[in-house]
């Protein structure tokens, strides 16, 4: 069900992956909200460093991997045994994650992976899979199945107005992404991990009290 918690999770989420993702672009140049196209790359790199690329883009991927089952094992666990502070496990090391960037203006690559993989999950656990805050390829082409099934797929009405909505929700998510993006680029600075610190302070108190 489509609520206007998920419309502004949608937007907010991708947001906060926006600007991680152009962080780990300036700082770190790497892609860091996902891993696909690391292991494209070195496999196409050098003879002489392919190996060596290889172990290392799997630790990326590997971290990645981590950061989902995390996010995902406390959700499920923490719903199934009704504790809240179980399900915002994910978030509390995130927060620390980010803190220590700030206080140390340093940028670990594996860290920032696991952060941003963390976060993605726990959106989409969130959400009943609805939000995607990084994985902004796969929304854009979801977006497109929604506008085909809502214009040409013989759908009743409110099958219709689902597809609507559920379009509505992808276009948040790319959008925040884009804007999260763009405050990142401009505001070239690690001073703007201060906003998803925010962001998870907030999201850390909704959970404690059963709102999200």
């Amino acid at each position: 069900m489509i609520t206007r918690k998920t419309y502004i999770s949608s937007f907010s989420f991708s947001f906060v992956s926006g600007i991680i993702n152009i962080l780990g672009i300036q700082f770190l140049g790497l892609v860091v909200t996902n891993v696909t196209g690391h292991y494209s790359t070195s496999i196409l790199s050098n003879k002489t460093e392919t190996y060596k690329d290889i172990l290392i883009t799997s630790s990326y991927i590997f971290m990645y991997w981590l950061g989902s089952f995390w996010a995902s094992s406390c959700f499920y666990y923490g719903k199934k045994t009704d504790k809240a502070y179980i399900k915002a496990l994910p978030i509390f090391l995130n927060l620390i994650i980010l803190l220590y960037a700030l206080w140390s203006q340093n940028l670990v690559v594996w860290l920032l992976f696991l952060v941003s993989s963390t976060q993605n999950a726990f959106g989409a656990n969130h959400s009943e899979n609805q939000i995607r805050a990084s994985q902004i390829t796969g929304v854009v082409m979801a977006s497109g199945l929604d506008m085909a099934k809502y214009f040409f797929g013989g759908f009743s009405a409110d099958c219709r107005k689902d597809f609507l909505k559920a379009f509505s929700v992808k276009m948040l998510n790319i959008i925040g992404f884009i804007v999260g993006g763009i405050a990142s680029f401009f505001y070239s600075s690690l001073s703007i991990l201060w906003l998803p610190v925010a962001f998870y302070c907030i999201v850390s108190v909704l959970i404690l009290k059963k709102k999200l």
